[in-house]
């Protein structure tokens, strides 16, 4: 019989030091840093932060995981910025509907602006 996992011991085996975005307590993948500093020609002291169970992490870190940290932050950025983007449309969209709406039953008059 194995004996059961918690959640901390799912996220100790998800975490690791490759992957400084997987947070250390709850496994959750948008950790971030809130401060770092370089530590000798090839490190980094990085203070981490987790917005899902507000852990935060402190460490020195080469700099090739540092670098896939940096790659991981872009690509969420590059995600964010597409929703952005898709719903400032939409909003966009819907609004240009609303205001044809309003013009073809004469609901705007030019005192209106």
């Amino acid at each position: 019989m194995r004996p059961k996992e918690s959640p901390h011991t799912r996220a100790a085996e998800q975490c690791s030091p490759e992957q400084l975005h997987v947070c250390f307590h709850c496994a959750g993948q948008l950790a971030y840093p809130l401060d770092w500093a370089e530590e000798g020609p090839r490190h980094w002291r990085i203070i981490l932060r987790c917005p899902e169970c507000e852990s935060r992490r402190e460490g020195v870190f080469e700099q090739t995981v540092v670098e896939r940290l940096d790659d991981e932050l872009d690509r969420a950025a590059s995600l964010l910025l597409g929703d952005l983007k898709r719903m400032t449309h939409a909003n966009m969209s819907e609004e240009v509907e609303f205001f044809i709406r309003a013009l073809a039953a004469d609901l705007i008059v030019p005192t209106d602006f």
